[in-house]
């Protein structure tokens, strides 16, 4: 008996077979590109939604990361300025003792003078990605919003950061003198005002980024489980390529079995009726 003829017995042809083997290596290349089975309209419809929503997540989570990357260094400006406000209540305080000479607390005054300009640096150049951070411009109606950061997943409720200039004239109200007495008093109680503030914003960054942090956590889960979604519509189609491949199989090889049986037949059927 041919092999050809085998569809006669089994309904199963070495076509049939090959069919099954191409629908099944579809199956598996749609599983490696998360793609729907093609003659499956809803599939494809519901997985065309997946992926645009999956996009629009990728998005919103790339947003949040750059959005936290920017309070990281905005936060590490705030600590330099931290210390060097340390540094300049220091030099307040040898300067406000009586013992000292003019002299003497001029050159404190000269030191107090630089760091102050240091102070001003910070502010002025810390930035990220070509945003200033510190000189007042996250403030107002361009502090930082959880919502505009997050787009269509925003809820109801907004979080913001504002960072106000930390610069010497906004964190003292006005330029410090160190080389008398009465200046070196007046600038303890600005500089402890101005630490008050300065570590007022430092915690609200902190609070700000734990938001960041919640808030992309959130998304990144619902990124997974859009994933998983288009994942399953992909197994679901392997699953049943798989099974038809295996039934082919079955089908060919028992349509084998018995053409083979069939032939070793013949030969003695033949000397029975000679």
């Amino acid at each position: 008996m041919d092999i050809t003829s085998l569809g006669g017995i089994s309904g199963t042809t070495p076509q049939s077979v090959t069919n099954a083997g191409n629908n099944l290596q579809a199956a598996l290349a749609n599983i490696v590109t998360n793609a729907p089975p093609t003659d499956d309209v809803a599939a494809v419809s519901i997985a065309a939604q997946l992926q645009s929503q999956t996009a629009a997540l990728n998005t919103v989570s790339g947003n949040l990361a750059q959005a936290l990357s920017l309070t990281q260094v905005a936060s590490g400006g705030i600590e330099q300025i931290q210390g060097a406000l340390g540094q300049l209540q220091s030099l307040a305080a040898q300067a406000a003792s009586p013992t000292l000479n003019a002299n003497t607390r001029n050159q404190l005054n000269q030191q107090f003078q630089q760091i102050a300009s240091g102070v001003d640096s910070i502010a002025g150049t810390t930035s990220f990605n070509g945003q200033n951070t510190l000189d007042g411009t996250l403030s107002g109606g361009n502090a930082l919003s959880l919502n505009s950061l997050l787009g269509q997943e925003a809820g109801s409720s907004d979080n913001t950061l504002s960072i106000s200039s930390q610069s010497t004239g906004s964190l003292f109200g006005g330029p410090l003198d160190i080389s008398t007495t009465d200046g070196a008093n007046q600038a303890l109680t600005a500089i402890g005002n101005a630490l008050n503030a300065v570590t007022g914003t430092q915690a609200s960054i902190g609070a700000f980024q734990q938001t960041l942090n919640y808030a992309s956590a959130n998304v990144d889960s619902a990124v997974t489980n859009q994933q998983a979604a288009q994942s399953s519509l992909s197994d679901t189609d392997f699953a049943a390529a798989s099974t038809q491949t295996s039934l082919a199989n079955v089908q060919f090889n028992a349509a084998i079995a018995v053409a083979a049986q069939a032939n070793k037949l013949n030969p003695a059927l033949l000397q029975l009726v000679g």
